[in-house]
């Protein structure tokens, strides 16, 4: 009888191991436009593990170099499903129907940056404190924030426009922009012969003067209301 058929091998373009066709599937993503796979089913389910490493999206692209479609939910799921991999899709499953969710008003992420948690806030604007019924962090409805204990959303808001005032007046106070580009100047103590950080543009702090004419030519290039102005003297 004849011989059975040896099923072709294949190197898979990222891991470099040489393998039979069928770690090379065509299931998992339909839409792909590479027309034979060149990347192997461990290393595509490597790809989706990197993907999700630091937290679930619904961006996830197949590496293979003719393509760069988007991966389908049923793709993704197909393949941590073949790799047995349930944690990990329950927590994609999870990110995406939380997702759908964000779509409505009521919904609020969790402000615990470790958490990555959604719910429904039944009581919309009118109960501002959501405590998170994952991680148990509360977060501030208004604001989308970490709650602020001890202050009412009016009072923060009071406070964050006060602050905010402050900082405005001592930017005023204490900082200027370069004459030459928009970069702000910080004067500590020193002179007020200054040097832009950023394009080295040399410059009066007083008048903005450039100081390049001062040098060549005289104090007298400082604005006349300048401290450092002195009459020009033809003698």
């Amino acid at each position: 009888p004849p011989l059975p058929s040896k099923t072709p091998n294949s190197t898979c373009q990222v891991c470099f191991d040489e393998k039979s066709s069928k770690y090379f599937r065509p299931i998992f993503n339909h839409n792909c436009l590479q027309v034979q796979r060149t990347i192997c089913d461990t290393c595509i389910y490597r790809h989706i593990q990197q993907a999700f490493q630091e937290m679930c999206t619904d961006d996830v692209r197949c590496p293979e170099l003719e393509c760069n479609s988007k991966y389908a939910y049923d793709t993704i799921k197909n393949i941590l499903i073949s790799n047995r991999d349930k944690n990990l899709f329950e927590r994609y499953d999870r990110f995406i129907n939380l997702h759908l969710l964000e779509q409505m008003d009521e919904f609020i992420w969790c402000s615990n940056p470790k958490c990555q948690m959604g719910q429904l806030n039944d009581g919309g604007e009118l109960n501002n404190i959501v405590t998170c019924t994952h991680c148990h962090k509360k977060t501030c409805f208004k604001h989308k924030i970490t709650w602020h204990t001890g202050l009412t959303c009016e009072e923060y808001d009071l406070r964050i426009n006060n602050d905010l005032r402050a900082s405005l007046r001592w930017l005023n106070q204490n900082t200027k922009t370069c004459p030459n580009c928009p970069f702000q100047i910080e004067k500590n103590d020193g002179c007020d012969h200054m040097t832009c950080i950023k394009c080295k543009y040399e410059f009066c702090w007083s008048c903005l003067a450039d100081y390049d004419r001062i040098r060549r030519e005289g104090n007298h290039r400082h604005h006349p209301n300048c401290k450092h102005y002195a009459a020009y003297n033809k003698h």
